[in-house]
């Protein structure tokens, strides 16, 4: 299990660019307004900050607040700080709440509060108070290295809220042990928020969701990136519209990308995405989720009316169901989503989870292309099986499904302008199978009672020797070179099928 990875490495990932996927754009220049570890250390001969205040539990307010003579309170340092300054903490118990306001920061001069090189500060709770532990109600403030134990208190760990609040920075943290909705919170027209490198674990409502990171209506541009976010009694990371509990009316949540995160053993689901428009979730390992009454335990889910909606790269397993496209709704049912790469496997069926790899009940325009979907207790892909409005315009092409208790495929009846190909299937052992209604069929009666799968494959993927949860093709395998040309880069002398691209530099 990787936890943490490092964020100067994660940062390079994603300092230029933006995400190419059809159904989002996150513009280069959000990542450019996030001070960067590699813009920082190409200019190590300036000093990155012009003042350093230092704050230590054993120091005094009427003190310089210099390093050899710290201030008591972080309060007194935050009454001083300016931009282009820093606060160091040394390491200690704090009992205050951090109120972060307006300083007058800028990209160029930001607002650091940082634990001082080797220190551990830890702010706790356990009052009973209510206060978010980290208000941040200010732009341009970078927080990193601390530790914000609410200590069982009903408050958010780190709050950004207001149309103040804006390009600020959580980084290399440790969450935990709230009894609020959320761990880190964004919300009241907040935007520009990066959080990146924390451990976000153990908030906690008996009976209601508590989720490590939540994003609201209102709000935009928020990247969650490389933290371990587990054990909240919510999902991993969600994504609140303007229905199904969100606190405030409003437009939906605009432009989410949640990258390389540890999502695990939350209670609820890794990743739910209601009415959101323009998210991708990049590259994350999600594991551990069961079914609860209000949930099937899913490591994705995305439903309400989420718009532009990309999941690439993932890789989902031991989850009660993998990813789930639609669901619960009350308007528009999910428009615009892609699903490519995404390895999805080794799925968990027994306390009644349905263990199924990827289902699409009621959407509109879904893509589920180069996708491997391997060793499911039940089905590997369901699709028009809703109680709530058809699946429409589905694409399912270049998939390996294989290995399922079920049937590789099931297809429902709820469906409309659907077409499959260029996939393949395989089965436990013998021919593979895939179920129409209630018939369960082989490839070639599959082909006519369809009309699809005209380019598919019967046959064995052959992954490497020892590798199989990597899911890289051995040479011999008949997925190389087999898949449809759907408009995205490949090497060799076409593209495979299923998640992983042979032959690339």
């Amino acid at each position: 299990m990787r936890i943490n990875r490092s964020p100067k490495a994660v940062s390079a990932l994603a300092v230029v660019g933006v995400l190419t996927s059809g159904a989002g754009v996150l513009a280069a220049a959000q990542e450019a307004a996030f001070p960067s570890e590699l813009s920082l250390s190409a200019a190590a001969a300036t000093p990155e900050f012009s003042r350093v205040l230092w704050v230590s539990p054993s120091g005094q307010d009427t003190a310089a607040g210099t390093e050899a003579s710290p201030f008591r309170t972080v309060a007194k340092a935050l009454s001083q700080v300016k931009p282009g300054e820093a606060i160091f903490l040394k390491s200690g118990t704090y009992t205050e709440r951090l109120r972060l306001e307006e300083k007058g920061g800028s990209s160029s001069l930001s607002l650091t509060l940082k634990a001082a090189p080797g220190a551990k500060p830890v702010f706790k709770g356990g009052t009973g108070s209510k206060t978010p532990l980290l208000d941040v109600r200010g732009a341009y403030w970078r927080v990193e290295g601390l530790t914000l134990d609410a200590a069982g208190d009903k408050a958010f760990a780190a709050y950004w809220r207001g149309e103040g609040a804006h390009h600020g920075i959580l980084r290399g943290c440790t969450l935990k042990n709230g009894t609020e909705g959320a761990g880190v919170y964004v919300a009241d027209k907040a935007r520009d928020v990066l959080i990146e490198g924390n451990s976000i674990s153990n908030f906690q409502r008996s009976g209601d969701d508590s989720h490590g990171v939540c994003v609201q209506t209102n709000s935009k541009n928020v990247i969650v990136r490389a933290n371990d976010i587990h054990h909240n009694s919510g999902d991993g990371v969600q994504c609140l519209g303007p229905e199904g509990g969100a606190t405030e009316a409003g437009t939906p949540f605009d432009n989410l990308l949640v990258e390389d995160n540890d999502l695990h053993e939350n209670q609820e689901n890794g990743v739910d995405i209601k009415t959101c428009t323009r998210v991708t979730l990049r590259g994350n390992r999600i594991w551990g989720h069961r079914r609860t009454p209000s949930s099937a335990g899913e490591g994705v889910v995305v439903h309400m009316s989420a718009r532009d909606v990309t999941l690439e790269d993932n890789e989902v397993h031991d989850n009660g169901r993998g990813i789930q496209i639609g669901g619960v709704r009350q308007d528009e049912p999910p428009t615009h989503i892609v699903l490519r790469r995404n390895r999805v496997f080794d799925g968990y069926g027994a306390e009644s989870n349905d263990g199924s790899g990827i289902r699409v009940d009621a959407a509109i325009d879904v893509k589920v292309d180069n996708n491997t979907v391997w060793n499911m207790p039940a089905y590997g892909l369901i699709v028009g099986n809703g109680d709530n409005g058809p699946s429409q315009q589905v694409r399912v092409r270049n998939n390996i499904l294989g290995a399922c208790s079920a049937a590789t495929v099931r297809l429902g009846t709820t469906l409309q302008d659907t077409a499959f190909d260029g996939n393949l299937y395989a089965a436990l052992q013998g021919a593979a199978v895939l179920r129409k209604g209630g018939s369960y069929l082989k490839l070639t009666a599959w082909r006519s009672a369809t009309g699809w799968d005209a380019h598919s494959l019967d046959a064995s993927p052959a992954f490497q020797s020892g590798a199989t949860e990597g899911f890289w093709l051995d040479v011999s395998s008949p997925a190389r070179d087999a898949g449809l040309s759907l408009g995205d880069t490949y090497c060799g002398q076409g593209p495979d099928i299923g998640a992983r691209e042979s032959d690339c530099p």
